[in-house]
């Protein structure tokens, strides 16, 4: 069975970054790798490519050792189970909104009987010596996302729900249910955010934040979120070529 890099940091109380790819481009993956990232995300519901795409992706995290959570488009058990036989550990689903919603994504991600899990992890029992049905439940993250006022209103519940290993924050889509507007630093997000914590220890679940940049993430890593993603690689890309192209000219 594979190392199971999340709930080993989490008992240690020890963060990982993660780093979460829009482009989904394999040899990226192996740059991250190289530059020392824990972890990723690979966005299938705001970044780019399809299942070839993420195949691609999940080898090269393999190849490079990384852990990756897939966040799918919608709460879809085709989706979902696609990401786990292609060896994603993780799963990230957005736009949860209710106890129920919960439910149905957890059980996507597990085998029976507590969920409804098809069989067919082609590549997903590519690490396991042994027994992959019996341990796929202890080993993948089913990780609703919370950024719906509905999930926030559902937190307890959520949290509460066998299966559920992580939830992600999402402090952009927050900002908006909350205030009406895309602003991440409102007092509203703050308070929502130290609940989402205080609430994911409560119920031992792990914890998942995306911070916008570094200025987001440093108070967070302060915090103790087990897991912080810190911008995204068409970020990363756009801020270094501005910069590059600065740098010749002056």
């Amino acid at each position: 069975m594979p190392q199971d890099r999340f709930r080993q940091a989490a008992k240690e109380r020890r963060l990982l970054f993660n780093a979460w790819l829009t482009f989904n481009a394999p040899f990226l993956i192996e740059l991250i790798g190289e530059a020392g990232w824990d972890c990723i995300t690979i966005d299938q519901q705001h970044g780019l490519g399809g299942n070839e795409a993420l195949v691609g992706c999940l080898t090269a995290a393999r190849a490079c050792g990384l852990p990756a959570i897939v966040r799918v488009a919608e709460n879809d058990a085709g989706l979902i189970g696609r990401a786990l036989d292609a060896g994603a550990q993780g799963i990230m689903c957005p736009l949860i909104e209710t106890v129920e919603d919960a439910d149905a994504f957890v059980r996507a991600v597990k085998f029976p009987p507590r969920g409804l899990r098809s069989w067919g992890p082609y590549r997903a029992r590519l690490d396991y010596d042994g027994d992959y049905f019996t341990t796929a439940n202890g080993f993948t993250i089913a990780c609703p996302q919370i950024e719906t006022k509905g999930a926030l209103d559902a937190l307890d519940e959520i949290l509460g729900l066998e299966g559920v290993d992580m939830v992600c924050f999402g402090p952009n889509d927050i900002s908006v249910a909350l205030t009406g507007r895309l602003d991440i630093w409102a007092p509203e997000v703050k308070e929502a955010r130290e609940l989402v914590l205080r609430k994911c220890r409560e119920f031992d679940v792990m914890a998942l934040i995306f911070a916008n940049d570094v200025d987001y993430a440093k108070p967070l890593v302060a915090e103790g979120w087990d897991v912080v993603a810190v911008g995204t690689d068409a970020g990363w890309f756009s801020k270094a070529a501005a910069e590059t192209r600065r740098a010749a000219t002056t």
